[in-house]
């Protein structure tokens, strides 16, 4: 069964709705909060009104000089509260007279617990508590007021005045000023989406461009990719895949090189054996079979070698980094050598070795190959008879392998193409495909160290290897 893989989703729209949401429970936490307080101050004001109200009545008209059984002030009362009612249309509407909120707040003044005067004779008497100094409510016509008690002296408790004002227009009035500075702050929260979208829109277009790139590049398209407003954090993605697609473009021309070549390397030899056992079989003599049959184990052989240096190569070739540990290079050139003396024996050629223990960081097996292509080289192209000398010096830092030939002279043009693949300076001589060296050079890239033919000297041709002991672990590039 297949792993079920993960549903994607969009960074932006989680970021943008995260960020408008958020936002939106900041704004109306705050807008409550808001509104709570200015309920609360708008209740304030309108009680210190009522206060207010009530004290300067007391204070204008003192009750000695009240005609609170004025006929004429009751019909003038009635008569403005009338005209009121008749010249407006509505509410909000102000007339020559007042306002019709004015019906909304009441005026009672009383003695002995008796009204004695209302500012609208047609309303209920308060019902009120005569002791009772300071604000509360109370219920009329199953409507509830809210009123100012305020006695006339302290030491005359029977006269007081009571102003109260209906609860319903109060609360209008409240949430109509409280809502009246709230409204235009939630009208943020869509204007605040807006933005959010606009500039997300706006700050992820490198992302987007970054995506329309990528769907572009192909095995057969490996350009680097380029951003025209790259962000800091961008820069380092578009890096890493720049990086990347360089090192896969060098995989698949590495890849088409390693086919291209094999087809190219190995169409000899196989033709070579198919003629040999041609001949083999049509051939009436002993002597030429065997010389037929010869012919084809040393074509095997040769196909053999090259199938497993073109593996070496494209293993080699594909590494960027290895596993380091420690590797005493004496006994390794000692066992190389000790495998390639029945070929140096064949040649009638003489091998020696010197040097003291010398303990490197590296890949063992890779260091093998390294020793055993430049050793193999010598054998093969110095000639019959000639001497192959290997010295190792042991340094603080470096470690250094010579290995010296009394073969011919390497031409300066030889010298410049000799640790490419595929070159062969001598083809008279030996039966390489030209792949030794190149694995040679790439082994000692991957130790971080040099591989170089010096000048010849002395009648020798000396190729000197430096590798540090203790070598860099950063990947090779």
């Amino acid at each position: 069964m297949k792993n079920k893989q993960p549903k994607s989703y969009s960074i932006k729209k989680r970021v943008t709705f995260s960020a408008i949401v958020m936002s939106s429970m900041f704004i109306l936490i705050s807008l409550l909060f808001s509104y709570r307080t200015s309920h609360h101050e708008i209740l304030e004001v309108y009680d210190a009104r009522l206060g207010q109200t009530a004290k300067l009545f007391l204070l204008r008209m003192p009750a000695s000089d009240l005609h609170l059984n004025d006929s004429d002030s009751k019909q003038h009362l009635e008569k403005w509260m009338k005209d009121i009612q008749i010249s407006s249309h509505s509410e909000s509407d102000e007339t020559a007279y007042g306002h019709p909120y004015e019906q909304n707040l009441v005026i009672q003044f009383y003695r002995d617990g008796q009204l004695m005067w209302s500012s609208h004779p047609d309303f209920h008497q308060i019902k009120h508590d005569p002791s009772f100094s300071g604000f509360g409510y109370v219920e009329i016509d199953g409507e509830e007021w809210r009123y100012f008690e305020l006695p006339m002296r302290e030491h005359q408790q029977h006269e007081y005045i009571i102003v109260a004002e209906r609860q319903s227009v109060r609360d209008e009035m409240m949430n109509e000023l409280a809502l009246s500075t709230l409204i235009p702050q939630l009208a943020l929260i869509p204007c605040l989406a807006f933005l959010m979208f606009f500039l997300m829109e706006r700050n992820f277009a490198p992302v987007t461009e970054l995506k329309k790139a990528i769907g572009k590049r192909s095995v057969s398209k490996l350009d680097t990719i380029e951003v025209s407003r790259p962000t800091d954090e961008l820069s380092a993605l578009v890096n890493a895949l720049n990086r990347l697609l360089a090192e896969l473009e060098q995989a698949w021309k590495r890849e088409k090189r390693f086919t291209r070549m094999a087809a190219h390397e190995l169409k000899t030899p196989l033709a070579i054996l198919r003629l040999n056992a041609e001949n083999a079989l049509i051939c009436d003599k002993e002597e030429d079979l065997k010389s037929d049959l010869q012919n084809i184990l040393q074509g095997i052989e040769r196909s053999d070698r090259l199938i497993q240096q073109l593996l070496t190569l494209a293993r080699v070739e594909n590494l960027h980094e290895i596993a380091l540990k420690e590797v005493d290079l004496k006994k390794l050139m000692q066992r190389v050598m000790g495998e390639l003396a029945p070929l140096a024996l064949k040649n009638q050629q003489e091998m020696s070795f010197c040097g003291d223990v010398c303990t490197i960081r590296g890949d063992e097996s890779l260091l093998g190959i390294l020793l055993s292509n430049l050793v193999d080289n010598a054998i093969r192209y110095s000639g019959q008879g000639s001497q192959i000398m290997v010295r190792i010096e042991d340094g603080p830092e470096l470690a250094r392998v010579f290995i010296s030939d009394t073969g011919e002279d390497v031409s300066p043009q030889a010298r410049e193409k000799l640790f490419d693949s595929f070159y062969r300076s001598n083809r008279e001589k030996g039966d390489g495909a030209g792949l030794g060296l190149s694995i040679t050079r790439d082994i000692v890239r991957l130790h971080h160290g040099s591989v170089i033919l010096e000048p010849r000297a002395d009648e020798l041709n000396t190729f000197v290897v430096s590798l540090a002991k203790k070598p860099d672990a950063a990947p090779v590039i």
